[in-house]
């Protein structure tokens, strides 16, 4: 269960900031080599992003995101870890602030999600922006295989509003499994792919999820679910109950599936 860290809860922020280039883009990290300049498409908090600096140095990456308190809170985590060969700034997956052909390499982690329908739009700005022979290596989750640990009945019903919320705010939750063909619709040739998981195994993991997912329905996605007369207050608080349950069952885990592909643009 995944949703943007925009506009929503501390907890949530934190779980985004807590993702690294060694878990997150793990699949990309053999392809990239120092000099190369890389750019992150919604970088998020940077965590990733400055993980990708780390591989390319002395290269330069640049992260983007459209949200401001992402950019600020990715440059302040670039100062206080002094890696030095990256720069953030705000941008539009869509409407790139580049030229043609100045970027070695691009990445996106759960950005097509959001985007849906407009993923192939996106990913025609990155081939453009890419130099001749450079590579997008792009990772979106696939909820049709998102898997439960101590999965009840509850839970499943939550899962079904969760997915339909996204749907209903323009998301794609299982965006994942059409990523060869949006690659290769924008352009890019030899796609790879290959499978991972984002894992929440251990207890305090666990309970970091069971909490972020109350909050949710304490916040937004609560909210949300009463307004469009999906549930009502009563079953929007009893599958909160349940969450919390969940979080500390010692059978309960969960996995967010995602698919990753790298692709190239040709030289010529």
């Amino acid at each position: 269960m995944e949703e943007r860290a925009h506009g929503v809860t501390p907890g949530l922020r934190q779980d985004y900031a807590q993702r690294t280039a060694e878990r997150q883009a793990a699949f990309v990290l053999p392809y990239l080599k120092p000099g190369m300049r890389v750019l992150d498409v919604g970088c998020g908090p940077g965590s990733i992003t400055l993980g990708l600096a780390r591989a390319v140095a002395p290269g330069q990456v640049t992260g983007i995101d459209h949200d401001a308190a992402h950019v600020e809170a990715a440059r302040a985590l670039a100062r206080a870890q002094g890696v030095a060969n990256v720069t953030f700034g705000p941008g539009d997956a869509l409407d790139l602030p580049f030229e043609d052909d100045i970027f070695d390499a691009a990445f996106e982690n759960n950005v097509f999600t959001h985007l849906a329908e407009k993923a192939t739009l996106a990913a025609r700005e990155v081939w453009r922006v890419l130099k001749p022979g450079g590579l997008f290596a792009a990772r979106d989750v696939d909820t049709d295989s998102v898997v439960w640990g101590h999965r009840t009945a509850a839970i499943r019903e939550l899962d079904r509003l969760f997915v339909a919320w996204h749907r209903s705010r323009g998301s794609d939750t299982t965006i994942g499994s059409q990523l060869p063909a949006i690659l290769r619709g924008a352009g890019f040739h030899d796609v790879v792919k290959s499978v991972s998981a984002d894992t929440k195994g251990d207890p305090d993991a666990v309970r970091s999820h069971a909490d972020i997912t109350v909050s949710l329905l304490d916040g937004p996605f609560g909210r949300d679910v009463v307004a469009r007369g999906w549930a009502d207050r009563t079953t929007v608080e009893r599958l909160a109950d349940a969450a919390r349950k969940w979080g500390e069952h010692p059978d309960a885990f969960f996995a967010n599936v995602h698919v990753e592909v790298v692709g190239w643009k040709k030289n010529g």
